[in-house]
């Protein structure tokens, strides 16, 4: 954009002075239009590139879910298409879930026979305890020998222990039951949130792996905008300026939002932990930091497609009125001018 306005300038000069030669260019003409474009080079790199921070690289983003089954098996039905938008909950594609039926009926047959004998046990220890105390009245009046106190005594510690056994077989049959439970009910893979796939290649009789992921889920719950910003311009962005941006498959339209929050970190000067001591070639620090934007109104006419890309302004607190206007008519030309490109 900047290479376009100083090639029109000039061709004004070259036309007013040198084609119809409506003035001459002397002296005094020399200072003006060579002065007025080194001051517009200076308010574009010092003044708008402090105040308000501009960016040729935004980018439209969702958060991206991929689908990978809690268990392998054959896949029976496909029931989602790619690209078409889902509501959180409707199936996608179904696995077989006859092993899991028939481990959950064979774990509930068995915890149900535990229970019936854990009922059991209950009521042996109850009349063994009575026993017990019986003896234990009888027992010092000679009305009964001495070794019964000790038979019936081992008699009610031996269900006691026979009762503790089986509730702790009951116990891992609930776990068996849960488990098989929670394994038939995720035999349905189903859309984790509103979105849409983006691929699916499986088909029935197709077989997939424990915990692989096999197709790409994008959320359209969430939405936000990401564009790096040089790290001279970064340091008036707040959280809540205001920001206009523009995409390119959007031309000549101007969008409004606001500065959510800016990641204040590179991945090129992250260190991790090693035996080695970092050499002077290890750094690589970036130029850029990266602002994460909220886009701001309706945007049911022009949807804000995945992966779409343009521009974005951020107009900080720093910045004067006269200044915002300038960036708002270079982001507006910048927008026009994405009606220009080359479609073959």
């Amino acid at each position: 954009m900047e290479l376009l306005v100083t090639i029109a300038y000039f061709c004004l000069v070259w036309l007013i002075f040198y084609r119809f030669r409506l003035m001459r260019f002397n002296l005094f003409w020399k200072f003006v239009i060579f002065g007025l474009y080194g001051a517009a080079a200076l308010t574009e790199v010092i003044v708008l590139g402090q105040t308000t921070p501009y960016s040729k690289e935004l980018v439209v983003e969702r958060f991206v879910i991929q689908l990978a089954p809690e268990f392998g098996g054959l896949v029976t039905e496909v029931h989602a298409k790619a690209n078409v938008p889902m509501k959180k909950g409707e199936p996608i594609f179904s696995m077989d879930a006859g092993p899991w039926k028939d481990q959950l009926e064979k774990a509930k047959a068995e915890l149900e026979t535990a229970e019936h004998g854990q009922e059991s046990a209950q009521a042996n220890l109850a009349e063994a305890e009575r026993r017990l105390r019986d003896a234990v009245k009888l027992v010092p009046k000679k009305l009964m020998a001495a070794q019964e106190l000790d038979i019936r005594q081992d008699r009610v510690e031996g269900i006691k222990a026979q009762i503790a056994g089986i509730a702790s077989q009951m116990e891992g049959l609930q776990a068996e039951v849960a488990k098989a439970q929670y394994n038939l009910d995720h035999a349905i893979i189903v859309a984790p949130a509103d979105g849409y796939l983006v691929d699916l290649a499986l088909r029935p009789g197709g077989f997939v792996r424990l915990k692989t992921p096999v197709a790409t889920f994008v959320s359209t719950e969430d939405l936000f905008l990401v564009a790096s910003v040089d790290q001279r311009s970064a340091q008036w962005i707040r959280t809540g300026d205001q920001a206009h941006f523009a995409l390119s498959m959007y031309p000549g339209q101007i969008f409004k939002a606001r500065v959510e929050a800016v990641i204040w970190a590179t991945g090129n000067a992250q260190l991790q932990a090693s035996g080695i001591i970092p050499r002077d070639d290890f750094l690589m620090p970036g130029n850029v930091f990266f602002v994460k934007l909220d886009p701001i109104g309706d945007f049911a006419d022009t949807p804000l497609e995945f992966g779409a890309r343009g521009i974005t302004a951020i107009f900080t607190s720093k910045a004067i009125d006269l200044v915002r206007v300038l960036r708002m008519i270079e982001i507006q030309s910048e927008s026009l001018l994405n009606y220009v490109f080359n479609p073959f």
